[in-house]
């Protein structure tokens, strides 16, 4: 079996803490991709006259019926 140095236990270990901040940063960016989507999913749903749905489906209708003109 072959003796390790100093220099390749370290390598080792920081190559291991790496790959654990690999895997936490994956989880982080999941928390951070579900969150837009659930504040999304209450900004854009709701009343026509109340949400920013409405709003934007207002301007799309205003834009549409100028264009019909």
């Amino acid at each position: 079996m072959k003796k390790l140095n100093a220099y390749e236990v370290m390598g080792m270990i920081k190559a291991k803490q790496l790959q654990k901040q690999k895997g936490a940063s994956l989880i982080e960016y999941a928390l951070v991709v579900a969150a837009v989507v659930a504040i999304s999913v209450v900004v854009f749903s709701g009343d026509a006259g109340t949400s920013i749905n409405g709003a934007i489906e207002a301007k799309v209708t205003n834009a549409a019926k100028e264009i019909a003109k």
